[in-house]
């Protein structure tokens, strides 16, 4: 399979519902307030008026790859990205807000890694050692592919199911947490930061 034969990582409109939340989707929709196209260029289109830009949790650096420790995982990176279908940015948009790349981080659930594995989840995605790089994003990469095909490439869910678990996405039929918004908000923004620096 492609590395962007995937709908999920086609253009991606960004809407705001009349509550104030933002929805990320792969599909055009004339029933919510459009924000923003993000093309599969990766160049951005924002609707006239937009507000877009102001999001507290935007990366602030002009280089996506500044202050991080990214480039020491690219060619792990794009060897996940090329097994798995998912796009070398979004991966690392993923450890960065996850990890911010560190590769012996625990989380206080438990979770390892680079891609914060949980425990179940690693051995589920054949992972043996989480904290070996390589293993971890081969694992973390497997898992969002999963989710991928579980949710139609749906951003909001995969990233959701990744930050909160399936279960609880199901549960609630979207986000299941504000937690889990911000998270979904803060690897989206990464990941159009990725993208433009490619």
């Amino acid at each position: 399979m492609g590395l962007f034969a995937l709908p999920a990582f086609a253009d991606i409109y960004r809407y705001q519902t009349k509550d104030g939340e933002i929805i990320l989707t792969t599909q055009p929709r004339s029933d919510l307030k459009l924000l923003e196209v993000i093309k599969d260029s990766g160049k951005s289109k924002r609707s006239a008026g937009s507000r877009a830009d102001n999001s507290s949790d935007k990366p602030k650096s002009v280089n996506a790859n500044s202050g991080d420790a990214s480039q020491n995982y690219d060619l792990m990176i794009r060897e996940a990205s090329e097994s798995y279908g998912i796009p070398a940015a979004f991966i690392k948009a993923v450890i960065k807000i996850e990890s911010n790349f560190n590769p012996r981080a625990v989380s206080h659930a438990g979770a390892m890694g680079l891609m914060q594995l949980m425990p179940a989840t690693a051995e589920h995605m054949g992972v043996t050692d989480p904290f070996d790089p390589r293993q971890n994003i081969m694992g973390g990469t497997k898992f969002l592919r999963r989710l991928s095909d579980r949710y139609d490439g749906d951003i909001n869910l995969i990233l959701s199911g990744y930050h909160a678990g399936p279960g609880n996405v199901e549960r609630v039929g979207g986000i299941p947490f504000e937690k889990t918004q911000q998270y979904v908000r803060n690897v989206y923004s990464w990941y159009v930061r990725y993208r433009e620096s490619e």
